[in-house]
Order: C-alpha cells, then sequence, then structure tokens
C-alpha cells in the first residue's frame, strides 16, 4: 500500500518557474526514502505538495488512495508531519513547552493523553525538563527539531516529512536526528527525508529518489543510485567521501561507507591474491 503518490505533478510558482514538471512517484508505506538534489531541483516543493502546503499547478497527489484536496488540514497532519528547513518559520510560541503542546492542541488531543505521553516522548527525543520553560527561539538548531517533532508525535502524527535537517549541524547532532527518525520508521512510520546530503543517505535510506530540475531523472535503491558516481555528477552532485576514495585506490566494488571499506580492506590483506 502507498502513502503518497503523484500523477503528473505540476507546480508553477506565480513568477512562472516550473518547480514541477511531470512528476509521478509511489511512496509506499513503511520506507525510508531520501528525495536527493541540488538547491533548485524541486525537492523542497515536492515535499510541501506531498505535506498540503502547496496546491498542484495539475496532476494528482495522492494520500492513501485520496486525493490530497479531499483532506482537510487536521486529517491531513495526523498522516503527515512536515518540518521545514526553515525551521524558525514553524516555531509559532514562545517557551519549549508551549511549541510541543501547540500542535496537539489544535488538533483536539484530549488533555488526559498529552499528559499521559509528554514524558514519554520527552524521554524518546532526550529533550530534558529543564528546558521547557525556555524560549524555543534561542536553543540551537538541533534542538528545534526536536521540538517540532515531540509536538507531531505528541499529536498521534505516523508519518514524517524533513526537508534538510543535516544544514548547518555538526557530524554528531545530525546523526542523532536521523537516529531519531530510523527508530519511528523501525516502529511503522515512513519517513521522507530531503537533503543533497549523500553521506547521511549512504547511511540511512533504502531507496532515493533523485531530482534535477523538477523532474524526477533516477529512482531506485540507494546503493544502485549512491554508487552511479557518474549519474551523481552529472546531476552536481560528489559521492560519498568514501566512494572517492576506493575510487582513488583502484577498488573497484561499490563503497559508499568506512565501514565497508575496512571489511573490503582487511579482506583484501589476508587474500592479496583474490
Amino acid at each position: 500500500m502507498y502513502l503518497a503518490k503523484t500523477e503528473n505533478l505540476v507546480f508553477e510558482y506565480p513568477d512562472g518557474t516550473r518547480a514541477l514538471d511531470s512528476v509521478s512517484l509511489e511512496i509506499r508505506e513503511g520506507e525510508f526514502v531520501g528525495v536527493l538534489g541540488n538547491n533548485g531541483s524541486g525537492k523542497t516543493t515536492l515535499a510541501k505538495c506531498l505535506a498540503g502546503l502547496l496546491k498542484p499547478t495539475s496532476g494528482l497527489v495522492l494520500i492513501k488512495g485520496r486525493d490530497i484536496k479531499r483532506y482537510r488540514r487536521g486529517e491531513l497532519v495526523r498522516i503527515i508531519g512536515y518540518i521545514s528547513q526553515d525551521v524558525n518559520t514553524q516555531l509559532l510560541n514562545v517557551s519549549v513547552l508551549e511549541e510541543i503542546l501547540f500542535t496537539p492542541r489544535i488538533l483536539n488531543v484530549g488533555e488526559d493523553l498529552i499528559k499521559d505521553r509528554l514524558d514519554e516522548i520527552l524521554s524518546q527525543l532526550e529533550i530534558g525538563r529543564e528546558i521547557l520553560e525556555k524560549p524555543v527561539l534561542s536553543l540551537p538548531r538541533h534542538i528545534k527539531l526536536r521540538v517540532l517533532l515531540a509536538s507531531y508525535l505528541l499529536a498521534g502524527t505516523k508519518n514524517f516529512i524533513v526537508d534538510e535537517p543535516t544544514t548547518g549541524q555538526d557530524w554528531y547532532n545530525s546523526i542523532k536526528f536521523v537516529e531519531f527518525l530510523r527508530k519511528l520508521r523501525e516502529n511503522g512510520a515512513t519517513v521522507i527525508l530531503i537533503t543533497h546530503d549523500v553521506e547521511i543517505l549512504s547511511k540511512y535510506s533504502e531507496r532515493v529518489i533523485l531530482m534535477n530540475s523538477g523532474r524526477v531523472v533516477a529512482d531506485g535503491e540507494a546503493r544502485e543510485i549512491l554508487c552511479d558516481l557518474e549519474l551523481l555528477r552529472e546531476n552536481s552532485l560528489l559521492p560519498t567521501y568514501t566512494a572517492q576514495l576506493a575510487k582513488e585506490i583502484s577498488i573497484d566494488n561499490c563503497v559508499l561507507t568506512p565501514e565497508e571499506l575496512v571489511r573490503i580492506l582487511s579482506f583484501k590483506s589476508l587474500h592479496p591474491n583474490y
């Protein structure tokens, strides 16, 4: 069963820029999908169309088999939560606690249920109670991302589209946040990760949708696409550092992560004539 499907999706901005050009794809339930592309490729516009934040110029967006136009906003948020690259535009309250409670209260989640689940979600996302009264805009980006995710989880949102969560973050906090997403996926969520970060996708994504100039230019298993160095370069993307290193030292295998490279080098050292 698919969560989201587009059919010949076109989106044009008021200035005439065509950001999406006849995009047709399916996102299956329970997938961890990376939407990869450089700035201007259309990936953020696609994400906003899937989340119901932009209305297609033409074509269809279907969520669970139903035209997205037929959903009320509250219904859609329970199915798909969208976290913007510019997190500050989504933070509408003063304190961390007010922000976390905002979405569930807007969706009329019962106060008893909120009370029952709040501590569990704070613990799950490693949000300390000592910051709950702090101004949310004063906090670092990686905490703001967790706050938005906590608000969706408390509202009962089941699936997530996250736009460039690693931008402006160090590797530790990038991995930490994507690990939260991975665990949600293990519990049945669909995760759509919008990014230009091939390192993150090589570690987490099972499927990659590669976009350029508003079109899908490749869609398949992450390894198949991320190991196609020519395809990446044609679309102004660099392969992972490990893939570049493997090529430099004449390893023909598809190598995406440091762990894979270590295994191959260890094997070659034990079997030099293999």
